[in-house]
């Protein structure tokens, strides 16, 4: 049986987020994936439930892991993982500062699926354009964690997912693929990555210069999951932008 994983940074609560978040739950509603994993999420007032509640609301299964970053400004911005599979155990860790830019973190969550055992990723890294070797900290520490849950749980189904602020070729990408989790690019090579960019001008929320038109998002994982399809959603195909970014999809299945 094979699941579907969704990955998108929400551009947080920027312009008319209620409606953007209502479109998003409709699509997420009815793709139906077994995991989401959403980056710049925010808390809604006078609530304070992150927005990442306003979503999936027809998948009523799903457990919902929202953990704080830092402070933009006046705004709490986070990251989110749900996920329809039974959860074993959810951590969080701090990132390595970057000058300039709020605490970043990492999401852990080990899954169970069909009586196997599996972690997934989820972070959002060091924004700023020239932040290469703060990224690659970052990236190394990622790794460190990953190593050491792998170790715990004593799996090698491994996935991990976000917003990167990197480009592919990037050293901080690079500390990843080279790494001996054996992780892996599941865009790399596609006719998708040829064409296309996670972060493109062509999204009405775009408010950046072209410099900043790059694939920046990326899916990850080890050699025992199969890629069944690999998609990008919400990507203005039928006016359907929801954020200055646009979702990635991958359909997995795990090996035995």
């Amino acid at each position: 049986m094979s699941f579907n994983i969704f990955s998108l940074n929400l551009w947080n609560l920027n312009g008319d987020f209620r409606d953007r978040m209502r479109r998003l739950d409709r699509y997420l509603s009815h793709a139906k994936p077994e995991i989401a994993c959403l980056q710049e999420v925010s808390p809604v007032t006078p609530t304070g439930r992150p927005q990442s509640d306003l979503l999936c609301t027809q998948l009523p299964d799903m457990t919902r892991l929202y953990s704080s970053q830092y402070q933009w400004e006046d705004r709490e911005e986070g990251l989110a993982t749900l996920s329809r599979l039974p959860l074993l155990s959810f951590e969080s860790f701090m990132l390595p500062p970057a000058d300039g830019d709020g605490l970043r973190r990492l999401q852990i969550a080990a899954l169970d699926y069909h009586g196997q055992r599996m972690l997934v990723a989820n972070t959002h890294l060091a924004f700023r354009h020239e932040q290469h070797h703060e990224r690659l900290a970052q990236c190394r520490t990622i790794i460190g964690h990953l190593t050491a849950a792998a170790a715990h749980w004593q799996t090698d189904a491994i996935v991990l997912v976000g917003d990167f602020n990197a480009t592919p070729e990037s050293p901080p990408i690079a500390s990843i693929t080279d790494s001996a989790l054996g992780l892996r690019d599941l865009f790399a090579g596609t006719d998708l990555r040829r064409n296309r960019n996670t972060f493109p001008d062509a999204s009405p929320h775009f408010v950046d210069d072209a410099t900043s038109v790059r694939w920046i998002d990326f899916i990850f994982a080890t050699d025992r999951f199969e890629v069944l399809l690999l998609g990008m959603a919400l990507d203005g195909k039928n006016g359907d932008f929801v954020s200055d970014h646009v979702a990635l999809e991958a359909s997995l299945e795990l090996s035995t």
